[in-house]
């Protein structure tokens, strides 16, 4: 029985071209701008929420295709031999099976299945919320059938790779101009920490358990069962500390980022780091935040007024 093709007559393509390498670069480019496409939506995302430490310009997603292109191919060539290019053969035999021809919207279809075998292991490992459970499914499903589709173009529709190459930069392109326009016009507004002053920060600080700091207006400072950063942190019977000293207000630079507070307590000398306490929070409830840990990770120490 003869199958039509979409798009006009063309010979039927072969599994084995199917499993070609123009198949799996497509899929592989398609995967790297999907991770860029990510970083980037979530790095201006982060820019509107209250955050201790300035984030990264989303425009950093571009430091990110050297180590793509040199550690992520390995990971790009098994998820195509293992997920991808099985869910657009899956796709065709269910679209010349059901429908007598091919069919596009068949690969979506074909990728909920991959798609639930992944949340259902998702599920017995990591025990997310049964809304979350459910929101990764349709989610994955849509991130498979993308490099799916662009595997599928390049192979029965001749599509070429520097056209699917070409589409991949406009679309990060198209989502950093996106993002740049709304925060430019003020239709997201960025965070930026409140403006402080010695008048507004001193007073009694709380970590919301057992430490306190006290900020005299004269320039003195007590602590109480601070906890101390350590590799053990946060481990309050063998990390807090106490002592009498002094504390500063520094504005820093034109932004609010660079404001500081620095402490001098004879007790604490790890809170008496080169960075000091960053000022956070919003402008009716100003935190201090004390940074700790892995550079690139970090975690942090926060202060509340009392």
């Amino acid at each position: 029985m003869s199958t039509h093709i979409e798009g006009g007559a063309r010979p039927p393509v072969a599994v084995s071209e199917m499993w070609s390498g123009r198949s799996i670069t497509a899929s592989a480019i398609t995967q790297f701008t999907l991770v860029l496409l990510g970083v980037e939506i979530a790095g201006f995302v982060e820019l509107a929420f209250q955050a201790p430490a300035p984030p990264d310009d989303p425009a950093a997603a571009l430091l990110m295709v050297p180590f793509l292109l040199c550690f992520g191919g390995p990971f790009a060539l098994v998820a195509s031999l293992l997920v991808i290019l099985p869910t657009v053969e899956a796709a065709r035999w269910a679209s010349a099976r059901f429908t007598g021809r091919e069919a596009w919207w068949w690969v979506p279809v074909a990728a909920l299945v991959p798609a639930a075998v992944g949340a259902a292991v998702a599920g017995i490992a990591l025990r997310p919320a049964p809304g979350t459970l459910l929101l990764c499914w349709p989610a994955g499903a849509a991130l498979l059938a993308v490099p799916a589709l662009a595997a599928r173009e390049v192979v029965l529709r001749r599509r070429r790779l520097r056209g699917v190459a070409g589409w991949c930069v406009a679309a990060v392109v198209a989502v950093y101009g996106i993002g740049a326009g709304l925060y430019g016009t003020g239709l997201i507004t960025e965070y930026r920490p409140p403006k402080a002053d010695t008048g507004r920060l001193a007073g009694t600080w709380t970590d919301g358990g057992d430490g306190t700091l006290r900020l005299a207006a004269d320039g003195t400072a007590r602590a109480d069962a601070l906890t101390e950063p350590g590799d053990t942190w946060p481990d309050p019977a063998k990390h807090r500390c106490s002592g009498r000293g002094t504390w500063s207000y520094e504005a820093g630079d034109s932004t609010t980022w660079g404001q500081r507070v620095r402490l001098r307590i004879d007790g604490c000398p790890a809170h008496a780091g080169t960075d000091g306490w960053r000022i956070g929070g919003t402008s009716d409830r100003i935190e201090l935040n004390y940074e700790y840990g892995d550079p690139d990770s970090p975690a942090w120490y926060t202060l509340t007024p009392r």
